[in-house]
């Protein structure tokens, strides 16, 4: 028996030091999702919680703290909610962690609405998810969430409403952690150039991030100008490179194709997202001028050749403008 527990103890003693090992080499920042609370009476936000921290999880960009040990060092420096979400807490020794995020859930709504033949019950949800650098106690990123979706229906004659439950709207929150992990993390960590290879471009996100068919607009960034008065970075020079259209999507990864580009792709320029329909339409407006420009001057050169060359580059010089 002994000998038994000599050697669980072993094993005990391995796997935390496996552990830790692992945490203390990781280069990813280290994220603890704090409390999410409501403002709505018996609203159990718990659900939504825990599905901000699988979203963030899945990200891969982060080493996701426990939540029992967050809690330790908060009581540890007497930290509250409400302290650190207004950016106002001392958090000066606060090792461990990298980046807090907590938010609150500010309206629930529910209504009835009269479509003639049905009724529909629809539900609003309205929230707010905070991070705060641990290291200089700053709000990194702040987003306003209001998610709406019809929960019910129901004939003209009857309450859609009877019998919906908090529960049922809290699913719409729990639903709305993903997009909320996506914004969180390209804002903390934007969406790079990790290789370019001819009309190639691999992007450092995949599946989850980024999906087939999003346009995505190219920049290098360059020196960054400073407040005179306060020093505080007001922002950086960005020049558009190319536009980018993914063709491929990975589990980490993403395959790009350009589409037109001003100046050749390098590793590290950052890439947004542009996936709205005027995007869509210009791109479509640039290839297909890219595409009547090759099959007219494969003919040969003329005055037809120039008129399409000088389509395509203003269709496309359109494109980089965006």
């Amino acid at each position: 028996m002994k000998l038994i527990s000599l050697v669980k103890a072993t094993i005990i003693f391995v796997l935390a030091f496996t552990s830790v090992s692992a945490w203390s080499n990781s280069n990813k920042p280290v994220v603890a999702v704090g409390e999410i609370t409501s403002a709505v009476a018996e609203f159990n936000t718990m659900s939504i919680q825990l599905a901000i921290e699988n979203a963030l999880a899945k990200t891969g960009k982060y080493t996701m703290m426990e939540r029992t040990r967050l809690d330790t060092l908060l009581e540890e420096r007497g930290l509250s909610a409400a302290g650190i979400t207004d950016g106002n807490a001392s958090l000066g020794g606060f090792s461990g962690v990298d980046y807090l995020v907590y938010g609150s859930v500010s309206n629930v709504t529910v209504a009835r609405k009269n479509l003639l033949i049905v009724m529909n019950c629809d539900a609003s949800l309205s929230m707010n998810v905070r991070v705060v650098d641990v290291n200089s106690g700053e709000i990194r990123f702040s987003e306003n969430i209001s998610v709406e979706d019809t929960v019910a229906t129901s004939s003209a004659e009857d309450d859609p409403c009877r019998g919906i439950s908090l529960a049922n709207i809290n699913i719409m929150g729990e639903d709305a952690s993903d997009g909320i992990a996506n914004k969180m993390t390209t804002v903390l960590f934007p969406i790079k150039v990790a290789r370019a290879a001819g009309s190639e471009v691999y992007l450092n996100y995949g599946d989850g991030t980024l999906s087939k068919n999003d346009i995505l607009s190219v920049k290098t960034v360059g020196q960054g100008f400073v407040d005179p008065d306060t020093g505080e970075v007001l922002g950086a020079e960005e020049t558009t490179t190319a536009v980018i259209v993914i063709d491929d999507v990975r589990a980490k990864y993403s395959i790009g194709e350009i589409i037109t580009q001003a100046s050749p792709v390098a590793v590290g320029d950052i890439a947004f997202v542009l996936n709205d329909r005027n995007s869509a339409r210009q791109v479509k407006k640039c290839q297909s001028s890219s595409s009547k420009r090759f099959k007219t001057c494969a003919k040969g050169t003329g005055k037809k050749c120039d008129k399409s060359i000088a389509k395509m580059q203003s269709d496309c010089s359109e494109l980089m403008e965006l």
